[in-house]
């Protein structure tokens, strides 16, 4: 997925931050279930960021381990 794609971004990375906080991942897709507790200063920065922001941010979150490495959906 890129930033121009039509996906409801903001809607989901709130949803993302709320499941966070509150450590309930039940409707927290596998992709971006944390391994590790997320930074209060993401949580809290996150959401004053403009989308392609988050997106990065996201990215570099899974890079840094607290999301499992994305798996390529043709193996």
């Amino acid at each position: 997925m890129y930033p121009s794609d039509n996906f409801p971004w903001t809607e989901f990375i709130e949803k993302l931050l709320a499941a966070w906080q509150l450590c309930d991942y039940s409707d927290v897709p596998e992709a971006f279930k944390p391994i590790k507790q997320i930074p209060p200063f993401v949580i809290e920065g996150l959401p004053r960021e403009p989308v392609p922001q988050q997106l990065k941010v996201l990215a570099s979150l899974r890079t840094q381990g607290y999301f499992a490495p994305l798996q390529n959906p043709g193996k």
